[in-house]
């Protein structure tokens, strides 16, 4: 065996070599090894120097192990001139505790006899030399296909030190992987279970090497100040004199954060989408982002226009952080809402979350290490969106709870106010009225009035109504009423001619007062749109003892829009024809009317009649035996 350094001069050799070489340790030691060993130079194809050198050069560069083939070599004779020879070499590389390459063992097999005895005709030796080279080529072949896997192949011996191992191995591990037993590989790579407990004497070599065969075990790698890895790891025993067991080490990163990417954006939508009160959402959402995809921190910072910085609303702090969880920093999250862009740190990540030009909230994550930048990606484009969607859903939520607040709040203002005045009108014009001596324009002026401030008050009352009902407190006295009477007595109202199909007694469980109100404001409604001539047309159903009651109420005219069916109903809707004909109204008497049914436990419908017929349809409960 002979000893070379990085620069290929002579430091040591054995006697064994020394003998086999015809030298001494003084005429070697210092000098360059292809200087003590030149090529034969009597040997014009002589390729020793060149075959051993490429070796040689593959151990400086890579660090490998590497066995040549059996190759002709010729040694200087002492008397002068070259001796042939045939030899077996290994070259195999030494690390010093940097990692960097301290020697260059060069171990040879003379195998002189055997070539000789291969020339002379012995087949025994020839087929053993045909094996050696054979194997040889495979096993270049085989070391340059492992070499060229992404998958780290480590093959160790006995005591679980790796004696085998390919680059991606070494780029794993370290360039100290061969002084590195598979019971050290815990600890110093800091390596663990998915639930995030030490690994221990559950590695799958150790596994393997108590003679267990492990398949797609999961491994991850948590270092201080570096992103998560995870890998997933096959591994068996061998029977063999050098190598005892091979794990193969596939690393799931990236696929894995993929999934978790996937996974968490599922369930921050269903925490959103199960609703609740906006803190506790907002909290569960953090946890989930923070936990699914392994951040350290995760927050949510509502922007207050009004103060001027993020609020902190949500936090969520891994318990088991190798780093202090320290207090909230404000500034990542306002440097994103000022900007309205996502803003990165090497271990943070800001995102904003806009709702037009307004942002409404940040959304922080922190971690140990860099954040990769399929997590950067996946966080801004997957998960971020569904905290946004649920906060734009609840801004505008809560502003049509405002909106609505508002408008019951001016709904019953301007009834108060405006019934107080109305009402002192209607007095003094009645007073008026009674005066004697008034002339006909006076009489007619006062007419005008109160006709007027009738109708006035009649809407007014309809938005106490409304208001009322809103609020939930709309006053009803129930009681056993006949609404064919009901219909009948409405239909007898006014200058048009209304065809009433009724049976002679209806019973019913209302309050005849809103009843009245109820069919007053269909038949009002058909008045105003029945073509001239045409009858307005009232059935009352009562069916047999127990059954429902239903009062229908058509006319024909111009049919409901197709796009308006749906908010003929809703308070202060007038449709595209109302208000081009100049229909009078002011959208509250079918929103009211609907609202009394209701409360009585019924519906009124909008029907789909024949063409050119308008069908109104109130179903009322049967009264209670």
């Amino acid at each position: 065996m002979l000893v070379v350094d990085p620069e290929l001069h002579i430091v040591e050799a054995t006697d064994a070599y020394l003998t086999a070489t015809g030298t001494t340790r003084e005429a070697l030691v210092g000098r360059p090894i292809f200087a003590a060993f030149p090529d034969n130079p009597d040997d014009p194809d002589a390729s020793g120097v060149a075959v051993l050198g490429a070796s040689l050069d593959r151990v400086r560069t890579e660090h490998v192990t590497d066995v040549m083939a059996i190759q002709r070599y010729d040694i200087p004779e002492p008397g002068g001139g070259f001796e042939a020879r045939w030899w077996a070499p290994l070259n195999a590389p030494v690390l010093g505790p940097d990692g960097r390459l301290r020697w260059i063992v060069h171990r040879v097999e003379d195998v002189t006899p055997w070539v000789h005895a291969g020339q002379e005709g012995d087949e025994r030796i020839q087929a053993e030399m045909f094996a050696r080279l054979r194997l040889e080529e495979r096993r270049q072949v085989l070391e340059a296909v492992v070499d060229s896997l992404d998958v780290a192949v480590i093959g160790s011996d006995a005591g679980g030190l790796p004696v085998l191992y390919n680059d991606a191995a070494r780029a794993l591990i370290g360039d100290r992987i061969a002084e590195m037993p598979a019971d050290q590989w815990g600890q110093r790579l800091h390596l663990r279970h998915p639930d995030g407990s030490p690994i221990g004497g559950d590695l799958p070599l150790l596994r393997a090497l108590r003679g267990e065969r492990v398949r797609d075990a999961e491994v991850v790698r948590r270092a201080p100040g570096r992103a998560q890895r995870v890998f997933r790891v096959h591994s068996r025993p061998v029977d063999g004199s050098e190598v005892a067991a091979v794990v193969a080490i596939h690393e799931i990163t990236r696929s894995r954060r993929a999934a978790r990417l996937r996974e968490c954006e599922l369930a921050v939508a269903k925490a959103m989408a199960a609703g609740g009160p906006g803190e506790r959402v907002l909290s569960e959402a953090v946890e989930l982002i923070g936990t699914t995809i392994g951040f350290t921190v995760a927050e949510f910072w509502t922007c207050d226009d009004i103060v001027g910085q993020p609020q902190l609303t949500a936090r969520w702090a891994d318990p088991a952080a190798t780093t202090p969880d320290g207090s909230p920093d404000r500034e990542l999250p306002a440097r994103a809402w000022r900007d309205g862009a996502t803003t990165t740190e090497p271990a943070a990540l800001a995102v904003p979350l806009p709702s037009g030009s307004h942002v409404l909230g940040v959304l922080v994550c922190r971690t140990d290490g860099d954040i990769p930048d399929d997590v950067r990606t996946g966080l801004a484009a997957g998960v971020a969106p569904s905290v946004g969607a649920y906060l734009e859903r609840r801004r505008a939520e809560r502003l049509a709870a405002e909106l609505d607040r508002a408008h019951d709040q001016y709904i019953a203002l301007a009834g108060h106010e405006l019934r107080t005045p109305l009402t002192s009108i209607q007095s003094y014009t009645d007073l008026l009225l009674d005066e004697p001596g008034l002339t006909d324009d006076q009489r007619h002026m006062l007419t005008v009035i109160e006709r007027n401030a009738a109708g006035l008050r009649a809407v007014v009352l309809k938005l106490l109504d409304v208001a009322a009902l809103r609020s939930g407190r709309l006053d009803m006295i129930v009681q056993r009423a006949d609404l064919a009477v009901i219909v009948r007595e409405a239909a007898g109202r006014g200058d048009r001619p209304i065809r009433v199909d009724a049976p002679a007694t209806a019973p019913v469980d209302g309050d005849p007062v809103r009843l009245r109100q109820v069919v007053d404001e269909l038949l009002d409604n058909a008045r105003a749109w029945a073509e001239d001539g045409s009858p307005v047309r009232v059935r009352l159903s009562a069916g047999s003892p127990g059954t429902a009651l239903s009062v229908s109420v058509s006319n024909v005219g111009p049919a409901v829009r197709d796009d308006e069916r749906d908010r003929l109903f809703d308070l202060f809707y007038r449709g595209t024809d109302a208000r081009r004909r100049g229909v009078p109204g002011a959208g509250l008497g079918l929103s009211l009317a609907r609202a009394v049914v209701e409360q009585h436990g019924g519906t009124l419908t909008l029907d789909d009649t024949a063409a050119g017929t308008t069908t109104f349809t109130v179903r009322l409960p049967a009264v209670s035996l």
